[in-house]
Formats: C-alpha cells, sequence, structure tokens
C-alpha cells in the first residue's frame, strides 16, 4: 500500500515535470536545460557548504597541512635527521588538522545528500530513465561515445562548471 503511493507520486512528480518542461525536455534543448540543472545544483550546493563552513579555517589548515608536507618532504630528500625529527614532533598537530578539515569538508553533505537524490531521482525519470539521448557530441569520446544520457550529460556539465561555482563562492579548494 505504501510503496504503491509512493510509486504513484513518483509518476505524477515525473509527469508534473515533463509537463512544466515541455520542450525543454526533449533534444536538442534537453542539453541546455540539464546544463542549467546543473549549474542550479553547484549554486545550491555552494551556498550550503559556504553557509556551514568555516571557509577561512579551512584554508589556514589547508596552507598548514601543505607547508609540513612541503617541508618533511623535503628533509626526506635531503636525508636532514634534525629537520625531519622536529617535523615527526608536530606530525600529530597535522594528523588533527586533517581530521578537522574532513569533518568541515563532510558538513554540508548532510544537508544535500537526501534532497539531491531525490531531485537525481525525478530528473532522470524526466529524462527517460537515461534511455535517450539529451546530449550530442561532436568528436567521439573513449568509453562515453558521442550520444549522451541524463546521467553521463549531468556529471559532464557538473564537473565543468562546479569549480568556477566554487571561485565565485570563494570556498576552497584542491589547487588553493
Amino acid at each position: 500500500m505504501a510503496l504503491e503511493f509512493l510509486s504513484d507520486l513518483y509518476i505524477s512528480l515525473v509527469a508534473s515535470l515533463s509537463a512544466i518542461l515541455g520542450p525543454a525536455k526533449d533534444f536538442p534543448f534537453s542539453a541546455l536545460t540539464i546544463l542549467i540543472i546543473s549549474v542550479g545544483m553547484a549554486l545550491i550546493s555552494s551556498a550550503v557548504t559556504r553557509a556551514v563552513t568555516d571557509v577561512e579555517q579551512m584554508r589556514r589548515r589547508m596552507v598548514e597541512v601543505r607547508e609540513w608536507q612541503s617541508a618533511y618532504t623535503k628533509a626526506l630528500r635531503s636525508k636532514d635527521q634534525k629537520q625531519i625529527d622536529k617535523l615527526k614532533k608536530k606530525e600529530a598537530t597535522i594528523k588533527r588538522a586533517q581530521a578537522e578539515m574532513m569533518r568541515e569538508q563532510f558538513k554540508p553533505i548532510f544537508f544535500i545528500m537526501i534532497p539531491f537524490t531525490i531531485f537525481f531521482y525525478l530528473f532522470n525519470g524526466v529524462f527517460g530513465y537515461s534511455q535517450i539521448t539529451v546530449a550530442i557530441s561532436p568528436i567521439d569520446l573513449p568509453v562515453i561515445g558521442t550520444k549522451f544520457p541524463f546521467w553521463t550529460w549531468y556529471i559532464i556539465t557538473s564537473f565543468s562548471f562546479s569549480a568556477l561555482i566554487q571561485r565565485v563562492f570563494n570556498l576552497p579548494s584542491a589547487s588553493d
């Protein structure tokens, strides 16, 4: 009974979203629609990340860890035992800083995981359960090919714009 209700709810939501999108869900407009959706999702994710994490502390910790790793690597290469011993004393502090950074990075996941999963499940239904082509590449990409279903095109556009949007929100990244 409950599963039938959820199934009916899902089908009606997919039908409603399909009706709202109209021709924007069909090729060739689907490529642009999914691009806009992926940018919107990246904006939401970045806004949540910005709201729930201490960005400046993350940035300071990243710099501290990177400097220690660089100094430790340099000491190992030069076989400077005094420097290695000195840096080893600070290793526990660096490990705590790394653990703290990981905790901060995982905070937004608690706020976005369930809504995003529902969102993706709905839009996968709207765009044909990855059975229809939503975008076509002018070049043949290895493994992927030239015709992209919803998930493939979403991942490509998401990776393409996420770093840019994180820069706009001034979030720390691996390249900082």
